[in-house]
């Protein structure tokens, strides 16, 4: 197929362009920059660069790139690590803009199949693991992520919108970011309810399993998605410290002080638990994630951002070796630099520094020339020291060739 991926260049939507891309498929991906183009880019897939928040530049990608399926990733900014929470409220009003045109433009170019984005904390907190069909929670802060889901649903589409656990992974920013302030030692908000979790690629590979059913759902269906195993998000922390070889993490510890602050949505998903079932994902397409525990999706992790950080200092060294080689010696040649002694013909005499004077003299006017351009002694001077340098450099020559 030819399917067009919101969201691209990071995370779950750039695991998910080399997923597809592996499976085939072609792939069109959106970026909204230089760096964001390039990934996509080295991944094997067209970057475009349409406004996600205007249905008519959605439809013209779509109509550029023949796409019979939309991969909506947008969304996976809200569904990070518990930690990177506190931020997810300043763009609500854009995730709910951005689905709404996403979902215009393909119900106009007739996209046979989406696949979007959503989260498993939206279900209501309940003794044992939320299957589809159960309640939704009905708090404020969730109501931009439902009011997404309800415009794909009502879109009048075909697809999935995937309810997923925390993600993470080597791409996501989420988990640089966290793993950013382990290094910096800095004290991370706790968090001690269970938790489902899924590493972007098992998540990529759930998507395209989805798009490729025999089967076409009836409407906009919704899937659960994550590992079986659980782990709190002081636990998953843990994990990140340890595969990245640190001690453990420091967490921050709840004061007077804290419990008189208001609470935000972090603070309220670091409390929940937020558990999901994903038997039917398992069951109905045969669905397995390769990291079924966090110690193994830590590993996986830590692995992509060693070799991204190895092939970085490949790309370092075979674009500017010869250049800094060439720089060094182009620098060793045309600087004149004291020869030894025995073998100078002769004595190279140090030049001294004039004596401070009391006043500055006057400056006498320069002798008459016969050239166009006034004779100038600093410029004499740089000229007899290049001739000089010029001349060492022949004579190295002479003696490297006589053996």
């Amino acid at each position: 197929m030819n399917i067009l991926v919101t969201g691209g260049a990071e995370g779950v939507g750039l695991a998910t362009v080399r997923a597809l891309l592996q499976r085939g498929h072609k792939v069109a991906a959106t970026a909204c920059d230089a760096e964001g183009a390039l990934a996509v880019r080295m991944a094997g897939a067209l970057p475009v660069f349409p406004d996600l928040g205007r249905a008519s530049e959605i439809a013209s990608a779509l109509a550029m790139t023949e796409a019979e399926a939309i991969v909506h990733a947008g969304p996976q900014y809200y569904g990070g690590s518990p930690q990177a929470a506190d931020r997810f409220s300043a763009y609500s009003n854009e995730l709910v803009n951005v689905t709404a045109a996403v979902a215009e433009a393909a119900k106009q170019q007739g996209v046979k199949r989406i696949v979007s984005l959503s989260f498993g904390y939206l279900y209501e907190s309940s003794r044992g693991a939320a299957k589809e069909g159960d309640h939704d929670v009905r708090e404020g802060d969730y109501a931009p992520m439902l009011q997404s889901e309800s415009l794909m649903r009502a879109s009048g589409l075909s697809g999935t919108i995937v309810r997923s656990g925390y993600i993470y992974g080597g791409a996501s920013a989420d988990t640089a970011a966290l793993a950013d302030a382990i290094k910096g030692s800095r004290r991370l908000p706790a968090g001690a309810a269970p938790a489902s979790w899924i590493h972007e690629d098992d998540l990529a590979a759930a998507i395209a399993t989805l798009l490729e059913a025999e089967s076409t759902p009836e409407g906009v269906e919704i899937i659960n998605a994550a590992a079986e195993s659980t782990a709190t998000p002081g636990e998953f922390c843990a994990a990140l410290s340890g595969a990245l070889g640190l001690s453990e993490p420091r967490f921050a510890a709840g004061g007077f002080l804290s419990s008189l602050r208001e609470k935000n949505l972090r603070d309220r998903l670091l409390e929940r638990e937020v558990i999901i079932d994903s038997r039917l994902l398992r069951e109905r397409f045969a669905w397995r994630p390769r990291h079924e525990s966090l110690e193994s999706g830590m590993e996986a992790t830590a692995l992509v951002w060693r070799m991204k950080d190895a092939v970085h200092a490949d790309d370092y060294y075979n674009a500017y070796e010869d250049e800094a080689a060439a720089a060094i010696e182009s620098f060793a040649y045309d600087v004149a630099l004291p020869e030894p002694a025995a073998e100078a013909e002769t004595p190279v005499a140090l030049e001294t520094a004039p004596a401070p004077e009391a006043a500055p003299a006057k400056a006498e006017a320069p002798p008459p020339s016969d050239g166009p351009t006034p004779w100038n002694e600093d410029e004499a001077k740089r000229e007899e020291r290049r001739r000089k340098a010029l001349e060492r450099k022949a004579k190295r020559a002479a003696r490297s060739a006589g053996g």
